[in-house]
């Protein structure tokens, strides 16, 4: 799996708007099958990372699988209550499709990006 790295975590920050959200995983058939609440929580996901992500030995960009400002961000996104069991719910889906790994309580995110 790719992860974002710090170069990568740092072209992202440039982006114009309230939240980053790669286009690829709302408008590709590699991720039609993928349910709306988990692409939000990995948009949510990759939005706390972008803000005050940590990096490992190898320059790979993480979160813990408990940072609060998930929470958040995701309520605000999905318009809908939250909480950390649905969150955890949402990291077991996106670990299931291949959009994140874990390490112990540490998050990376797969980078998405277009195949074509």
């Amino acid at each position: 799996m790719i992860c974002y790295h710090k170069e990568d975590v740092e072209d992202l920050r440039k982006h114009e708007g309230q939240y980053y959200m790669p286009n690829a995983l709302f408008d590709t058939m590699q991720y039609k099958l993928i349910r709306l609440e988990v692409k939000w929580a990995y948009v949510a996901c990759l939005n706390v990372l972008l803000q005050g992500p940590s990096y490992d030995k190898e320059g790979r960009a993480f979160i813990k699988d408990d940072h609060p400002q998930v929470i958040e961000i995701l309520k605000d996104l999905a318009h809908k209550k939250v909480d950390q069991e649905k969150i955890a719910g949402y990291l077991l889906e996106m670990e299931d499709n291949g959009l994140i790994e874990r390490v112990g309580r540490d998050i990376y995110l797969k980078k998405i990006c277009n195949v074509f």
